[in-house]
């Protein structure tokens, strides 16, 4: 996987105008919010944190915003809003809402389809976000990666089923989807198991054996937005009142 340039200020805060990097710098490079090219340069378009995701490739300037910008190949949570016979509108928290074809999952076929109703989560990934065109997601695993029929329950992509979703600042959304190991995720894997899908619009879905795991990664990742990465071990045994009480319960 291609490794950001030396000389990159990765954490550091930038401004509106901003010269980020050389597009003569990167092997690859895929663009995110906040970073666009000018002639031989990547310029900043908004104040924040310069961001870098090795897995992708994808250069960002994170910044806290109301209204999420879709981008290409962003995991997002989504509410389906509307019903139709080729296609669900989903919405992203985004200006316009996505369009999710209904043929958009792995193993799909006109008689053996997902049948979601309004108000069904789904996690999937953006395939086309274009300014002039509203945004279309898809639940189907991207090339290069193991897809599993829809059926099955163990695809990547889907409807996220029971558990409890819950709205969360996009930075931390953003630190926890990234390759690097999360300290947040982690010190709750310890606690007790859960299933996790974080969507960079904002949007958190967890589910749990115990309901009170529900309520400590909520409280977790709300709190935790506001400590640095090495306390959030420690605000985690906090908050649980000691790991042994949850791995206890229901057992």
């Amino acid at each position: 996987m291609p490794s950001a340039p030396a000389g990159l200020p990765l954490g550091s805060v930038v401004f509106p105008g901003d010269r980020v990097a050389r597009v003569a710098d990167f092997e690859r490079v895929l663009l995110g919010s906040g970073v666009r090219r000018e002639g031989p340069l990547l310029v900043s378009t908004r104040a924040g944190v310069l961001g870098w995701d090795t897995e992708s490739s994808r250069l960002w300037v994170e910044a806290e915003q109301r209204r999420y910008v879709p981008v290409l190949g962003d995991h997002v949570i989504g509410v389906v809003a509307e019903k139709h016979a080729d296609e669900y509108r989903v919405d992203l928290g985004a200006a316009a809402p996505a369009t999710l074809p209904v043929l958009s999952f792995d193993g799909a076929t006109k008689r053996n389809r997902p049948h979601l109703a309004v108000g069904a989560l789904v996690y999937a990934r953006v395939v086309v976000a274009n300014k002039d065109m509203d945004p279309e997601i898809s639940c189907a695993a991207p090339p290069g990666v193991s897809s599993r029929d829809w059926v099955t329950r163990e695809s990547l992509f889907g409807e996220l089923l029971g558990g409890y979703s819950f709205d969360c600042p996009s930075g931390l959304c953003r630190a926890m989807a990234a390759d690097a190991p999360c300290p947040l995720l982690e010190a709750l894997g310890a606690v007790a198991a859960f299933e996790v899908a974080v969507g960079v619009n904002g949007r958190v879905w967890v589910d749990a054996a115990q309901a009170s795991m529900l309520i400590l990664s909520q409280q977790a990742m709300l709190l935790c937005h506001t400590h640095p990465p090495e306390s959030h071990q420690r605000l985690v045994q906090t908050l649980a009142g000691g790991s042994d009480g949850y791995r206890g319960e229901g057992g």
